[in-house]
């Protein structure tokens, strides 16, 4: 090996070892700056007194739905609005219930130990989460509403169709960004899948149809 090739291994070596703290600042920088929020879909659960567990409904027989909102970014996140998707259908929730946020009482000799935060209700810390529970009568109508109709149009148990991929909770930040419960593998599954069922039907329709003669 000549002289000149150990200096172009040496040089191409010293270049790699400098580049990788740049990339690294180069993705620590971008994610920095993103919003990251994980959306979870809760279904609520009784328990039973025969031990186990079943899963609570409203007065419809429809299972009751609430969200969970986990801030993952490097800074707060502010909550614009919230709500499902059944099947097709999007129910943005009217009345947005988020618990009061509490902070420890620093008078000693008072009876409360805890009293209310200043804070906004609808901030989300970084690595705190946010559950958000569907408590309006209005809300609990359209949501039950979109899902028996949801049952009825796919022949499937509200049980079913709640823990399916049919639903998922959705939430929008005060930028515009939105999160869903969905994984993104599915959400690509069914951008796909949806559109050619569609096409399907519209074809056995079209091709179910009489002819003129």
């Amino acid at each position: 090996m000549t002289e000149l090739e150990k200096e172009t291994i040496v040089a191409c070596v010293g270049a790699a070892f400098t580049g990788i703290p740049a990339v690294l600042l180069v993705w620590w920088t971008w994610l920095r700056d993103q919003e990251r929020v994980k959306v979870l879909k809760i279904i609520y659960n009784w328990p039973k007194l025969d031990g186990g567990e079943v899963m609570a409904k409203d007065e419809t027989g429809t299972p009751t739905l609430g969200i969970i909102v986990r801030n993952l970014s490097l800074f707060p996140v502010r909550l614009n609005a919230a709500g499902f998707k059944v099947d097709l259908k999007v129910i943005e929730l009217e009345n947005l219930y988020l618990p009061l946020r509490l902070k420890k009482n620093p008078d000693t000799g008072s009876n409360r130990p805890n009293i209310p935060d200043d804070s906004e209700p609808a901030e989300i810390r970084t690595g705190e989460s946010l559950r958000i529970d569907v408590r309006s009568l209005k809300d609990q109508t359209a949501v039950s509403q979109a899902i028996n109709e949801a049952c009825q149009r796919r022949k499937v148990s509200p049980e079913d169709l709640v823990q399916s991929r049919r639903v998922a909770a959705l939430v929008a930040l005060e930028t515009g960004r939105q999160f869903t419960s969905m994984p993104f593998g599915k959400r690509i599954c069914r951008s796909v899948s949806e559109p050619l069922a569609s096409m399907k039907k519209r074809v056995r329709e079209y091709l179910s149809a009489p002819t003129k003669k």
